[in-house]
């Protein structure tokens, strides 16, 4: 039998079963509201690498309020990003394009965070910061 990712990722325990809570996952989106706007003012500074790092954890923490509002603890971005992926995009509740941003941003940001080269991207700060906005308004339609 094959396991999917998240089946995987459970498996692992980097995903594990927890009481649902959607007072965490508002905490998450306003986790993420913060980052949103150090991301909004990095790209007024030009420092496009400290905003990616501020915009990716934008998107993460909107993506993790997902899985508060579920009930799921989680222990790896990647997991996150599958699971999100598996209840909200493949069932068509949610824009695939935001899958997209959040797995960019967490390659970029990686990239950026760890590696000892300079780190070129050509993906368009603003845009991606507009993009979250759109992630962070359709979760909170889903928390309403």
């Amino acid at each position: 039998m094959f396991l999917d990712e998240v089946e995987k990722c459970f498996e692992k325990k980097l995903l594990m079963h927890s009481n649902p809570s959607t007072g965490l996952a508002r905490k998450s989106l306003k986790q993420a509201r913060t980052f949103l706007a150090d991301a909004e003012d990095m790209a007024r500074f030009e420092k496009e690498r400290m905003g990616i790092i501020a915009l990716y954890n934008a998107f993460f923490h909107t993506a993790r309020s997902l899985l508060f509002k579920d009930g799921i603890k989680e222990r790896s971005h990647y997991c996150v990003a599958r699971y999100v992926e598996k209840k909200y995009i493949k069932t068509n509740i949610i824009s695939k394009k935001f899958l997209d941003y959040l797995d960019l941003l967490r390659d970029i940001r990686h990239d950026t965070q760890y590696s000892l080269d300079e780190v070129i991207f050509d993906e368009d700060l603003e845009e991606m910061i507009e993009v979250c906005k759109e992630f962070i308004s359709a979760i909170e339609k889903l928390l309403s």
